[in-house]
């Protein structure tokens, strides 16, 4: 009988970050099935995780296709009952993965579920939990002027929220999303037109949208994050979200 969760890693030019992620889920106190969607195919890192870390089943890409379209290639080996999309460098506590399921099992209207989100050394991270609107993104790049962008940047991420209970939420970061497996196989996975930005907010509108479940915030399950730094203030990074924005638009309409 296949394991009750499986997980999934797009690997890019990773370094031992994936390395900690995978020690993570070894040493979880429930099984899971381990796929690494290799998109680096110039490197050996995936040839290196399969002696490493005996079990993973990985899936070279022959090109990067980008983070969603590398998910998307589990879709034909899932036997799961769940499914966790996480990224490499997360970090998390051995049972965090059995409390997530436990808490899915026991809440079936529940699609996705999605924890707390810090950096290494204890500071929160503030993604995304709100439907995409043009006064967020306004927020989410002049945050820094302060004032009326500081607090649209807030209210997207929660940041303005003392989250205590379970919330109900428009979105959740691909970065750590548990998913019912059957919701995501419904929806034939993430829209490849999201490459690497935005599929995660795509994903959870497509299953609200469709009334598959609801997506929650679980501010008592917590994960860390080891973050590029360098990434956030590339231009090229900054041109793609951009344009990602502008289709996520296109599709669904521009909300003030």
């Amino acid at each position: 009988m296949p394991p009750i969760l499986s997980a999934s890693l797009a690997i890019n030019h990773c370094g031992d970050e994936v390395d900690l992620t995978l020690r993570c889920i070894q040493n979880a106190d429930l099984e899971v099935t381990v796929f690494i969607c290799d998109i680096s195919p110039d490197e050996l890192t995936s040839e290196r995780l399969k002696w490493s870390f005996p079990g993973v089943i990985v899936l070279p890409q022959g090109k990067n296709t980008g983070v969603s379209l590398a998910h998307n290639a589990v879709l034909p080996h899932l036997q799961s009952k769940y499914h966790l999309f996480l990224d490499p460098g997360v970090s998390f506590h051995p049972s965090l993965l059995r409390t997530m399921v436990s808490y899915m099992e026991a809440h079936p209207n529940i699609a996705v579920l999605s924890p707390r989100f810090f950096r290494e050394n204890g500071q929160e991270l503030f993604f995304p939990r709100r439907q995409i609107s043009l006064r967020y993104m306004l927020g989410t790049a002049l945050a820094g002027f302060g004032g009326c962008f500081r607090h649209w940047n807030m209210e997207y991420t929660f940041a303005d929220n003392d989250v205590e209970m379970p919330a109900p939420v428009d979105s959740a970061p691909v970065t750590f999303l548990l998913v019912r497996t059957g919701v995501f196989s419904s929806l034939n996975g993430f829209d490849p037109a999201f490459t690497s930005t935005q599929e995660d907010a795509d994903l959870c509108r497509r299953i609200q949208e469709q009334r598959l479940g609801s997506v929650v915030f679980h501010p008592d399950m917590a994960v860390y994050c080891r973050l590029p730094d360098a990434e956030h203030f590339s231009r090229t990074a900054r041109t793609h979200r951009l344009r990602t924005v502008l289709r996520y638009f296109m599709k669904w309409g521009i909300t003030w």
